[in-house]
């Protein structure tokens, strides 16, 4: 069962998904201000679990507007999850904190793959400051994975001759090595080697592959295409009109 908080949560995601799906770019960014307001208020009462739902929502919303190719949502969405992310970590919710890191992960891969550079460039800002400031909250794991992120989002830029955004994505990379080392906190060779053990660990689980960081065996978690998106569209409309139809039926056998 949810909560409460967490049910108004999935309600609010819902409708910025439905509003995305509608091209209603008004109405989407609206809900993601909605969601910003009432995360705020669940940092501050430090709801962390309530909180997580929250991100879920803006990181679903987000995701929707990179498959249509709504730069602005997208871009919004990502600057949300930032500026959400400095209250949280002033609160030491850790967790939330590698709840920030993974949504922008995704809507921040999705971006670069469909070439779309403002939400990109905000997502690579974004996870650079998740990752400086886990290191000054000594979260390690945040600050684990937001280097594995950021090393992906440059892999992929790489891939798509994206140069400028590869080499923002390195210096960031870069900036939270070298302030972690500074501050006796996780080593250069640990951040090295955490893409590999996460690459081995979840490539022996199946239900653990999307976590498969970009560049490394198996499948990894770039490798999602534009085909894909729109078959999960036609899956979403197709089960959108089989809801429908029984109420159809509802309303001719009233007449």
């Amino acid at each position: 069962m949810f909560s409460l908080n967490e049910q108004k949560a999935i309600e609010l995601g819902e409708s910025g998904e439905k509003a995305v799906r509608e091209q209603n770019e008004y109405d989407a960014l609206q809900y993601i201000e909605y969601l910003r307001e009432f995360s705020e208020e669940l940092i501050m009462a430090n709801l962390e679990a309530d909180l997580k739902r929250a991100i879920i929502s803006l990181r679903n919303i987000g995701n929707k507007a990179v498959q249509k190719k709504l730069d602005t949502v997208a871009a919004n969405t990502i600057q949300v999850l930032k500026s959400l992310a400095e209250p949280a970590l002033e609160k030491n919710l850790s967790n939330a904190m590698w709840s920030f890191s993974k949504a922008v992960q995704e809507i921040g891969k999705g971006a670069v793959q469909f070439q779309m550079l403002e939400p990109a460039k905000n997502a690579v800002e974004a996870l650079e400051a998740i990752g400086s400031g886990a290191v000054a909250k000594r979260m390690e794991v945040v600050t684990l994975w937001t280097t594995l992120v950021l090393e992906e989002m440059s892999y992929l830029a790489d891939r798509q001759q994206l140069e400028d955004l590869s080499n923002m994505a390195k210096t960031a990379r870069e900036g939270i090595i070298k302030a972690s080392e500074e501050g006796k906190f996780v080593t250069r060779e640990q951040i090295e080697k955490y893409p590999q053990l996460i690459a081995q660990t979840v490539g022996e689980f199946a239900e653990l592959q999307n976590l498969q960081p970009a560049g490394y065996e198996g499948r990894p978690n770039e490798e999602f295409t534009e085909d894909e998106f729109f078959e999960e569209e036609a899956e979403e409309e197709e089960s959108e009109g089989e809801a429908e139809e029984p109420e159809a039926g509802a309303s001719e056998k009233e007449k």
